[in-house]
């Protein structure tokens, strides 16, 4: 019998200390999925740990021994892309980025302040006209082209996943329940690009958002659908 697929997340692709970026992780296990899939995390993802993937019918699943670290169903974005910010209007956002991976969330390989340029995506939002949106600009370093020269597919996951919680104006802290994207095309390195966000409901601890990857004159790359949980520092300092 063959062995069973599995992922390792590098420890430079953490999202919260100590454990892997949802939508970096999310992104490379969607690399086994045939067509979309929603993807959820169940449990803070090991860094530097073999992760088995196992498939039970539509159902995948993402285990470290015997913890269940995430699942995917089959299952297309359901919210609609929006059309892109002008780009003076993202570059504008990008001057007043919000608080959103500042703090404990500096070292975020999304969104994390302290990383390093090409060691981290350094992706910060900020608001446009509407407070419930987001946006910024990001031009991809060099080291994360795929040998086609085109921003490999996981980058591309987690360009799209810190940005949602950038259109939470009122929630201090969130980590990233499920996310679900859809690749229409990967950009080359090296060019800027505009990534915007936008609220599309929340109730209680839940909130879900839209976020999106264009080009610099505004034609759709990729969206995603993103659920994200607010957490309080307690809560988030356990999954840390």
């Amino acid at each position: 019998m063959p062995a069973p697929d599995a992922i390792t997340i590098p420890n430079q692709f953490n999202g919260p200390p100590g454990s892997g970026n949802g939508g970096y992780s999310a992104g490379l296990l969607a690399q086994h999925l045939d067509g979309p899939h929603t993807i959820r995390l169940n449990a803070p993802i090991p860094l530097e740990t073999p992760l088995t993937i196992t498939r039970d019918g539509d159902n995948t699943t993402l285990l470290a021994g015997d913890t269940l670290i995430m699942t995917a169903r089959p299952e297309v974005p359901g919210i609609a892309p929006r059309p892109a910010p002008s780009f003076e209007a993202a570059k504008k956002a990008n001057e007043h980025p919000r608080p959103f991976g500042a703090g404990e969330m500096s070292v975020c390989f999304v969104c994390g302040r302290g990383r390093e340029p090409g060691e981290g995506l350094r992706i910060f939002c900020g608001q446009l006209d509407d407070p419930e949106t987001a946006a910024t600009i990001w031009t991809p370093h060099d080291t994360f082209a795929g040998e086609d020269g085109l921003v490999r597919s996981e980058i591309v996951w987690s360009a799209l996943d810190c940005p949602g919680g950038f259109s939470l104006p009122d929630v201090d802290r969130a980590l990233l329940g499920e996310m679900n994207a859809n690749i229409l095309s990967r950009p080359p390195v090296g060019e800027p690009l505009i990534i915007a966000s936008w609220r599309t409901g929340g109730k209680g601890r839940k909130h879900t958002a839209g976020t999106a990857l264009y080009t610099k004159d505004g034609t759709l790359l990729a969206h995603a659908d993103t659920l994200w949980f607010a957490v309080d520092t307690a809560q988030f300092e356990a999954n840390a």
